[in-house]
């Protein structure tokens, strides 16, 4: 792990193991019956929302399994030549248990495929053919928001598909009550004063995504030392902005800068939080930011830096 993911809260306080991930009770009866008799299948799991444990779910099946795993982002290597490369050579060569012809082998090796709404479909169409021809040779776990993009043949008979959808009434209460608690207990760790109540409030406006709460909390808590009551006035402020530079709406998301006073500390917080994570290239995102908030700190006038800001944020979309 990098120090950019242990200063992440995200990274830091990922769940690890099946036990720990935030689900549902009978999701996590699912997921600990293929611990228990270590049968996978090859498994899409889809949400429409970002940040509900799809990918957190993936690495810690791999974990507790003791699998040998292969993480692709499949947003940013989609090309076909993954499957005849990358994957063939993981999933092909000797692991420890020997060679994965073999089915017991099989179950040790597991390509986490995230993003893979993001895999072009020449891509999708040699995994399709790969899966078919070397069955035993691994397993795989694709994680997608967009699952219509995801071809036919791959939804029919070759995965088991698993639908993140924790808005449906039966979820909610439970789901919101693990989120608010998963959070006190890392806002307790880390000694950051807060109002229940708040953390509630923010639980409900940003459900279904964890993620998204737990980012929200550790740039609201970098700013005020603290979390209250207004720290969803300050996500709503966030998505707003971000929404507007997400449409390339340039001269308003400046306006709306200027209407709410926001400094440029300010409007790069928001965009840490708000508007990265929907970025095609996040990383190259994550460095525009960094590049430009030091140069505001140098700068006559920030303003400037942020409008040029903005134009380079526009080729991450």
């Amino acid at each position: 792990m990098t120090e950019e993911q242990c200063f992440l809260w995200v990274e830091k306080y990922r769940a690890r193991t099946v036990k720990d991930v935030i689900l549902p009770k009978d999701y996590k009866n699912f997921f600990r019956k293929i611990l228990k008799t270590k049968d996978l299948p090859n498994l899409l799991l889809s949400s429409s929302t970002p940040g509900t444990g799809k990918t957190t779910i993936a690495k810690a099946i791999a974990k507790d399994l003791g699998a040998e795993t292969l993480y692709i982002n499949a947003s940013k290597d989609s090309g076909k030549d993954i499957v005849k490369t990358t994957i063939s050579e993981f999933a092909m060569t000797m692991g420890f248990s020997g060679f994965n012809e073999d089915a017991e082998a099989a179950k040790q090796k597991i390509v986490i495929l995230d993003e893979a709404d993001g895999l072009s479909v020449d891509c999708q169409k040699a995994l399709r053919a790969f899966i078919e021809d070397y069955p035993n040779a691994c397993r795989f776990i694709m994680t997608c928001n967009f699952p219509a993009k995801i071809i036919d043949a791959l939804h029919e008979g070759r995965t088991m598909e698993f639908e993140f959808d924790f808005k449906k009434p039966e979820y909610v209460a439970e789901m919101k009550e693990l989120t608010v608690k998963r959070v006190e207990g890392i806002l307790k760790f880390e000694k950051i004063k807060y109002d229940k109540q708040a953390i509630v409030d923010l639980v409900d406006a940003q459900y279904p995504s964890i993620r998204k709460v737990i980012a929200i909390c550790q740039k609201y808590a970098m700013m005020k030392d603290e979390i209250d009551k207004d720290i969803v006035y300050y996500k709503n402020i966030g998505e707003e902005l971000s929404n507007l530079v997400l449409n390339k709406k340039h001269t308003e998301a400046r306006k709306y800068i200027n209407e709410h006073g926001l400094s440029y500390s300010d409007v790069f917080s928001y965009f840490f939080v708000e508007l990265i994570p929907k970025l095609k290239n996040k990383g190259l995102g994550y460095k525009y930011l960094s590049d430009y908030e030091y140069r505001c700190s140098f700068s006559a006038d920030p303003s400037i830096q942020i409008a040029a800001c903005m134009i380079d944020l526009f080729s991450c979309i």
